[in-house]
């Protein structure tokens, strides 16, 4: 049919379809439709009758809780942008030029199982085998709340990139998160930049750091805000997580820096996210139950981190390089084919857990070790090429210490 071979590319680039199988794909497409809208033509929210509608292409304004927004689309440039996302019966659409829309009946999406979707059984009680079941329902049919995009960053990497954008455009953006700021300031005044002379304002900050710099920084510094939880059980998780995370960073961080293979840069950022899965899991935990066992946290974060975390690193865009990263993220025996940040960030891990302790396989079971050419080190003892970097450690520690 004419119509699904249009379509099957724009499902390949919708954050819900895209990592469906190709033959699912294909399947929903013939269920698709794409439409012809004339300009000056309204449709409203209450009014989609089970369907998702996509912008394809075409300028669009929406007006919703009273809140006006502009979409404009470019088929070829850009992915469709969702339409009524929240789906509010209220929500109102006009085309201010002619449009083509995708729409999508959302229970054949429904329908449609999620590519590698598998859960191991695991030994729970039963208010986490019930738990279980409620999230592996939100995951096979693509409802599972994910942690909100950090817009700041995203705001910051645009500019970064954007030839004609200079310092002062970066600056006003930054210095309207105060958290942000802080922590830029925070980070340029540490031993890790060693800057000559204390240095007091983000303008300043932006010009000793660069734009390459201060993109690194301010992401992984924005991504804090990911890690909250309202209740005492989720939150003394959601502090480990962040801490995992932290000690994984650091670690990430001065490994690629020793090995000279991958950007340290980006091994930081791989770090921060290699658990990053665990955040929407512990917040629906607490929405279900404020006070769960803390081995149901565990056992949960433990079995679907994986899966969880490739929808969130998908969600926010952040690169094929780093959805591997979360989708192995815990998974020992992962032997890849060259050095990747995945790799980085298992030997990283490894490292937190070997200084904090706490359990972790022998070093010479672990394949990474191999793919990196880094020597496993005997029983007991750190990785060699990190044991004299312990002043660098503490310092991109402490950077996210706030």
């Amino acid at each position: 049919m004419e119509s699904a071979l249009e379509v099957v590319p724009l499902l390949d680039e919708i954050e819900q379809t895209r990592d469906l199988e190709d033959s699912a794909r294909r399947e929903l497409a013939t269920q698709c439709r794409l439409l012809e809208v004339p300009a000056r033509k309204r449709i409203r929210g209450a009014e989609t009758g089970g369907y998702l509608l996509f912008l394809v292409d075409g300028h669009m304004a929406c007006l919703t809780d009273g809140v006006s927004d502009n979409l404009e689309s470019h088929r070829g440039l850009n992915e469709p942008i969702p339409l009524f996302e929240d789906n509010p019966v209220d929500a109102v659409a006009a085309t201010l030029t002619p449009c083509l829309l995708l729409r999508v009946p959302a229970a054949a999406l429904d329908a449609v199982p999620p590519q590698g979707l598998e859960v191991q059984a695991i030994d729970l009680n039963e208010a986490g085998s019930e738990l279980l079941a409620e999230i592996y329902e939100l995951l096979a049919n693509h409802r599972l709340e994910l942690p909100a995009r950090p817009e700041v960053a995203l705001k910051i990497q645009q500019l970064t990139s954007d030839p004609d954008a200079g310092v002062t455009e970066l600056t006003e953006v930054i210095q309207r998160d105060g958290t942000l700021a802080g922590g830029l300031l925070h980070a340029i005044n540490s031993p890790l930049f060693r800057a000559a002379a204390p240095i007091q304002s983000v303008r300043d900050a932006v010009l000793r750091l660069g734009f390459r710099n201060t993109r690194m920084l301010t992401t992984n510094l924005a991504l804090r805000h990911a890690f909250k939880a309202r209740h005492q059980a989720t939150r003394e998780a959601m502090k480990q997580v962040w801490s995992d995370a932290v000690l994984c960073s650091a670690f990430s961080f001065l490994l690629a820096d020793s090995l000279k293979i991958l950007h340290r840069e980006r091994a930081l950022l791989a770090g921060l996210v290699a658990g990053i899965g665990a955040v929407p899991i512990i917040q629906f935990i607490e929405l279900r139950n404020p006070d769960p066992k803390p081995d149901i946290i565990d056992s949960l974060v433990e079995e679907l981190r994986g899966i969880t975390g490739v929808l969130v690193i998908n969600y926010w865009g952040l690169g094929e390089d780093l959805v591997a990263v979360a989708e192995h993220s815990g998974h020992w025996d992962y032997r890849a084919e060259q050095p990747d940040y995945a790799s980085v960030t298992t030997l990283a891990r490894w490292s937190a857990l070997q200084r904090e302790g706490r359990p972790h396989p022998p070093a010479e079971t672990v394949p990474a070790f191999e793919v990196l050419g880094v020597p496993p080190p005997p029983p007991g003892e750190a990785i060699a090429m990190l044991a004299h970097r312990e002043d660098e450690f503490r310092s991109l520690k402490d950077m996210f210490s706030l």
